[in-house]
């Protein structure tokens, strides 16, 4: 049944609670959003915005908003005891965007926030969740404004994006097993001085401990991070004359750091919730996963979290998708969390051994970090976030007869050139309306003979079809018919066939196949009230 009356409840307004809560009003679910801070967080932990995070803004159109002054990323320059030992290109992926962009994670809030705020709905700030009690059909969350006034609000479901230290974890009990790592770190938001390339980070391995300079923000700013040195006591506040000593020594001539914006001392936690939902209540974010800040991988894994969720609870609310969907998110994002946790850390304990090893035991760990000139393509696509795979999803299916073009569970490409009526649009344009979306690929056939890939699908009107076409289409009510005046879209989904490709709401391919019908039956399939036997989740190829 529908249950579309009552808001959900989104705990925390930072990226993942943003992008929650704008998924959500997008589909035309009803929401509130609380934050017991009283405004967006100016200190900048997060500065890089990964490929798949901005394809995702793309089909948002938040894209260019989001990445105003922004600065693209294209490598990172390794130093060892003050020399250079190489540096590590980031080859350019397959995307509109083929470099991650650095961007503070504050303009990242501010563009998510006015996004929705467009949308009709306002962050609650200076609100507290102090209490819940989950139910069988509903959660009753205590809620806590400014000024002390408490309030009780009934919400048919609850999503904690609320952070490290989230309430909705602790208040339902789920646990945060894991590790804290050895090493104090100071971190700065500051202004780096000096002979570096915009376009590149910087990491100086030294015995005294590592250093980080990450890609520069806009303004020319730069977040910094380094271990403390031995001895330096963790409750003394940092100063900006400690982090020009470290790098005096760490690092190499000329680099000065000045005008910090805030300076912070923090520990590396390890930790992963083991489960990401429990009855009516969920985790994303930083409340389900934390990790090292190596790679850049939190702040875009979060907001991945939240576009993977959102459309799956919209369509159980409006009661077209069985409640079982809502455990795929489980095994879709949770299997990814812990990949990300496992990369990170192995990264960070690789780079903080630097200082306890030998010659020779040095030499290797360098030629290690270097990744071979035939790997840089897939290293580039997983740093980017871009081969996520879910094919083991029961949400996917794949079909036969296939060599190359996305499988079912990989993310369908961007291909620019395209219209509808006349109007310009590409792959990524057309996925930013809400639901699935069914590409009926039928080259130069005439679209009225190629209508009955489509006539099906009136049982399931969150399904958006097209008849993708080579040659100007005749108009068929009901039916968009996206001109693909070249073939290009066709040879990258290659398609050169009559195909049916259906694309999940979150841009990874739902289910494909040759010939123009069967989408009624995977279609059937995954309505069914039966859950599967298993939720295996996601993969990297």
């Amino acid at each position: 049944m529908p249950e579309v009356d009552a808001p959900v409840l989104v705990v925390g307004a930072r990226t993942t609670g943003l992008m929650m809560a704008s998924e959500l009003a997008r589909y035309g679910i009803p929401v509130r959003i609380v934050d017991e801070s009283p405004g967006i967080d100016p200190h900048v932990r997060a500065n890089l915005l990964h490929s798949r995070t901005l394809e995702i803004f793309r089909t948002l159109g938040i894209d260019e908003a989001a990445t105003q002054g922004s600065i693209a990323e294209h490598g990172i320059r390794i130093y060892a005891q003050g020399s250079l030992a190489g540096e590590l290109r980031h080859a350019p992926v397959e995307s509109p965007f083929p470099y991650g962009m650095s961007q503070s994670q504050a303009t990242t809030e501010a563009v998510l926030e006015a996004h929705l705020r467009k949308l009709g709905v306002r962050v609650e700030r200076s609100v507290a969740l102090r209490n819940l009690d989950p139910q069988s059909d509903r959660v009753v969350a205590t809620i806590e404004h400014s000024g002390g006034r408490s309030e009780t609000f009934e919400t048919p479901w609850l999503v904690g994006c609320d952070g490290a230290h989230s309430a909705v974890r602790h208040l339902t009990g789920c646990a945060f097993p894991g590790e804290t790592d050895p090493y104090p770190y100071l971190l700065g938001d500051v202004v780096v001085d000096g002979p570096l390339n915009e376009h590149e980070g910087y990491v100086f391995l030294h015995d005294d401990g590592d250093y980080f300079i990450f890609s520069t923000l806009p303004g020319q700013r730069r977040l910094v991070c380094a271990t403390a040195p031995p001895g330096h006591p963790a409750e003394k506040p940092p100063t900006l004359g400690d982090l020009q000593r470290m790098l005096d020594v760490r690092g190499v001539s000329g680099l000065r750091v000045s005008d910090p914006r805030w300076l912070a001392y923090f520990r590396i936690h390890y930790r992963l919730a083991p489960h990401y939902r429990q009855g009516r209540t969920f985790l994303a974010g930083d409340a389900a996963h934390v990790h090292s800040l190596m790679a850049g991988q939190g702040m875009n894994t979060g907001i991945q979290d939240a576009y993977n969720l959102a459309w799956k609870l919209a369509l159980v609310m409006k009661g077209v998708a069985p409640q079982w969907w809502l455990d795929s998110y489980d095994a879709e994002r949770r299997l990814v969390g812990a990949q990300v946790v496992t990369m990170t850390q192995k990264m960070t304990e690789t780079l903080e051994a630097f200082p306890g090893l030998s010659a020779k035991d040095r030499e290797r760990l360098l030629g290690h970090m270097f990744v071979p000139e035939s790997d840089r393509i897939a290293a580039a696509r997983e740093l980017q976030e871009l081969d996520l795979d879910y094919a083991e999803s029961p949400l996917c299916e794949d079909g036969e007869g296939f060599t190359r073009g996305p499988s079912a569970g990989e993310g369908a490409p961007n291909v620019d050139g395209l219209s509808i009526d006349g109007r310009p649009t590409s792959v990524f344009q057309v996925l930013g309306t809400p639901g699935y979306h069914l590409f009926a690929f039928i080259g130069d056939l005439d679209p009225a003979d190629a209508f009955q890939a489509t006539a099906a699908l009136s049982a399931y009107p969150w399904v958006e079809p097209y008849l993708v076409t080579t040659r100007s289409p005749a108009a068929r009510a009901g039916v968009a018919a996206l001109l693909d005046p070249d073939g290009s879209m066709h040879a990258r989904y290659e398609a050169q066939v009559p195909t049916v490709y259906l694309v999940r709401p979150d841009g990874y391919v739902a289910f494909r196949q040759r010939g123009l019908d069967g989408v009624q039956h995977h279609l059937s399939r995954i309505t069914s009230e039966n859950a599967p036997a298993s939720l295996s989740g996601a993969r990297h190829p």
